[in-house]
């Protein structure tokens, strides 16, 4: 079994933005020459979320309002020594998650029509990075 690693870095502009990495992922796979097992994507934060998608701007702002409502911005929080925006981010990146696990199958990630990763920023403007591991032969 061959295992390759690499990284995507990123810079986010504002909370909640869907950065689209599906492509820079789709690089890492072909690079490797692995032509079926998996590739494991985290983000190497925990004010961030990975996320398998519909790169659908109503989809994206209707996630937004839900994860406001469940989890208030102007909430008092314990974890709000950097803001309450912080602590919801930490919030919010357990219930969307760091990662994602995906297929690869012929050379090529095994994604639906229309599913795309998506970086998702949860907190504020910053620099980003992503591990991505490809595990097959």
């Amino acid at each position: 079994m061959k295992v390759v690693t690499d990284f995507i870095e990123i810079e986010s502009i504002k909370i909640h933005e869907y950065i689209d990495i599906t492509s820079k992922v789709n690089r890492i796979v072909e690079e490797s020459r692995i032509k079926n097992g998996i590739v494991c994507v985290h983000e190497m934060h925990t004010t961030g979320a990975i996320v398998i998608q519909e790169n659908d701007s109503d989809m994206h702002e209707d996630t937004k309002e839900i994860l406001n409502e469940l989890i208030p911005p102007k909430k008092s929080y314990r974890h709000s020594y950097e803001g309450n925006e912080n602590a919801t981010a930490h919030i919010k990146n357990q219930f969307l998650g760091s990662g994602a696990t995906i297929p690869v199958i012929n050379g090529k990630l095994a994604l639906g029509t229309w599913q795309r990763i998506f970086f998702i920023e949860l907190f504020r403007a910053r620099h980003r990075k992503i591990a991505v591991s490809i595990l097959g032969e």
